[in-house]
């Protein structure tokens, strides 16, 4: 029976198959041809990636994640006395970025190659899960490469600004997408029957939930709900069937015989074991976030509930928003850009396209789509409803919340279009032999599928209009990665403060971390906020508004007002006071004391934000 819980007829291998099949030693050398072709244009694609990121400038944002990294690989592994954002990014983002500090340096270039590296895993990731679980022998993996292509295809070119920021330079809800793809990969390849398989499964897969969810809450909605809920469907439609026979019986309707219990749970043993492993992982991480604090860990803040769930008027122009923002992601904002980025822009419409059509076809085909297929689905509408409700939902910022619909959106659309674009119909692996639910042959028409027609014709405009377009985006890749790059925002600045000796200070949020990491760990700036009255425990550490552990002697200020996360000369002299030297570079201006300012700064309560807690 195939895993959507439609019975399917044995089906043995026609004699004299194994005389005909490749030797192992041939299949060995084409399989690690293969891995070796898909290392190779991975690689190639990091590169290509590191080029367009460094065109972006950093800032504190991916700053803070490379200094917390660098202090976790440095022995600080519950990042003790770290005040983190309310997403920690602590089981992927920030130990990547370590391990790269510790190998590359402690420097500004650290957050191009992370971004880099973890764009390039999401595309292959993608692939490698739009591709499925089958083998495809009859067809010598050419479905499964077709399926890859088409995801790959949708992601390769990430579009310029904003797409680049948000995709290539801080992994802000972007980095997520690597733990939940792998994820799914192992509920896709590993299929097990037999109950201790299933147990060890299924607790490998809650082991991975926690992975993620402990990184990015991101993953709860758009991993871990989507798979229970998944599971759920086959395990509600076998309770449905047993229940329908007896009112069928009363009605005098002919009734299907019911399973017995033990075929039952043979069945739907596994879709039982993964959807108690994600509801137990959901649990589990929420002890472990609370756990890590308790023993002396990061400090986590809490989502706010005003950016939780906005007012249902305000749901129709986030909406409009959010659409905005799905257009910024799959790099097809043609509205906003200049010559030759438009048509590249326009270009990527085909990719919006194809993801489109993958929904629409996903949700046609959902009862008789496989358990990765249906979470899939579940995760793009998971995502969209929290995007569509959600106060957050703002232009361009707005992109990093939804990211992870790219990657999810991609392999999907590989998973549906792929098997009819190869030259078979969806799920012909799984259900070449269905049975109807009386027991006979299913009629042919039932056996085609929502994409069973035959269409040689359709199927080669398809591939052709798509492969056009892969050149396209190629194209399009190597565009951006010819930019100029640009060195991270005040790299002057953290140079001119190391050649002057000064190494420990105060300044805006967006001042701060970007700075110091721009030092290379030689300087430390202070986040403040409350027109400097009041330390930000924001991406910061405990020990920077110490003034018993540290001293800060010079306050980073700009001559006008640049939005919140910044300070003025105005604002900063009327705090402190007059400064006993002054350096003006260009519109930023450097405040040096002859004096500790720490003891004029309020160290800042960890449940408080923006200002000490009122007395």
């Amino acid at each position: 029976m195939h895993e959507s819980g439609q019975r399917q007829l044995a089906v043995t291998a026609p004699v004299g198959e194994e005389q005909t099949r490749p030797t192992r030693r041939r299949t060995a050398v084409l399989r690690l041809s293969a891995v070796a072709a898909i290392a190779a244009v991975t690689i190639g694609l990091f590169w290509a990636y590191l080029l367009q990121s460094r065109a972006q400038a950093a800032n504190s944002d991916a700053a803070a994640m490379v200094l917390q990294g660098w202090d976790m690989a440095h022995g600080n592994l519950l990042l003790r006395g770290w005040f983190l954002s309310d997403v920690s990014f602590y089981t992927f983002e920030v130990p990547l970025d370590g391990l790269i500090s510790v190998v590359y340096g402690l420097q500004s270039d650290v957050i191009h190659v992370a971004a880099a590296a973890e764009y390039a895993l999401l595309v292959l990731f993608a692939a490698l899960v739009a591709a499925g679980a089958t083998g495809d022998r009859l067809h010598g993996g050419r479905e499964a490469w077709v399926r890859g292509l088409i995801a790959a295809g949708i992601m390769v070119a990430p579009g310029t600004n904003p797409g680049a920021h948000v995709l290539l330079l801080a992994p802000d809800h972007t980095g997520i997408g690597v733990p939940v793809l792998i994820t799914l990969l192992v509920v896709d390849r590993l299929r097990p029957s037999r109950l201790l398989p299933v147990l060890g499964t299924a607790l490998l897969v809650c082991l991975l939930l926690i992975w993620a969810q402990l990184d990015d809450p991101v993953a709860e909605f758009s991993c871990a709900l989507p798979l229970a809920l998944a599971c759920a469907t086959p395990l509600a439609a076998a309770a449905g069937r047993r229940l329908a026979n007896p009112i069928r019986a009363r009605r005098g309707r002919p009734a299907t015989a019911p399973l017995p219990w033990r075929r039952e749970a043979e069945l739907h043993g596994y879709d039982l074991a993964l959807l108690v492993a994600a509801v137990a992982a959901f649990g589990l991480t929420q002890l472990a976030n609370r756990a890590i604090y308790r023993i002396g860990g990061f400090y986590l803040h809490a989502i706010p509930a005003k950016s939780q769930i906005s007012h249902w008027s305000t749901v129709p122009s986030q909406v409009r928003t959010l659409g905005q923002n799905l257009m910024y992601l799959f790099g097809a904002n043609f509205w906003t850009k200049p010559q030759p980025l438009t048509d590249y822009a326009y270009l990527h419409l085909i990719g919006v396209a194809v993801a489109l059509i993958g929904l629409l076809i996903a949700i046609w085909a959902w009862p008789r789509a496989d358990r990765v297929t249906r979470t899939l689905v579940v995760a793009v509408f998971a995502v969209f409803a929290a995007g569509a409700v959600s106060p957050l939902m703002q232009p361009i910022s707005g992109a990093h919340e939804i990211a992870i619909m790219l990657p999810l959106s991609a392999a999907l659309a590989g998973r549906v279009i792929g098997p009819w674009l190869a030259g078979r119909r969806a799920g012909a692996d799984h259900q070449a032999d269905a049975l109807a639910a009386d027991g006979r042959p299913a009629s042919r028409e039932a056996r085609r599928g929502p994409l069973g027609w035959r269409a040689p014709s359709a199927r080669m405009a398809v591939a052709c209009v798509l492969v056009a377009a892969g050149i396209g985006y190629l194209s399009d890749v190597g565009y951006n990665a010819a930019q100029p790059s640009r060195p991270s925002v005040n790299q002057a600045l953290a140079d001119w403060l190391v050649a002057h000796d000064l190494t420990s200070g105060l300044g805006g949020y967006w001042d701060a971390d970007v700075t110091a990491l721009g030092s290379g760990g030689k300087v430390t700036v202070a986040p403040l906020v409350d027109v400097g009255k009041y330390g930000y425990p924001w991406e910061s550490k405990v020990a920077w508004f110490d003034p018993k552990v540290s001293s800060a002697n010079f306050v980073i200020a700009h001559v006008q007002q640049l939005g919140a996360g910044y300070l003025t000369v105005g604002v900063a002299t009327a705090h402190f006071g007059q400064p006993a030297k002054e350096y003006h570079l260009g519109k930023t201006v450097v405040l040096v004391y002859d004096r500790n300012l720490l003891t004029s700064v309020i160290q800042p309560t960890p449940a408080y934000l923006y200002g000490p807690p009122a007395k």
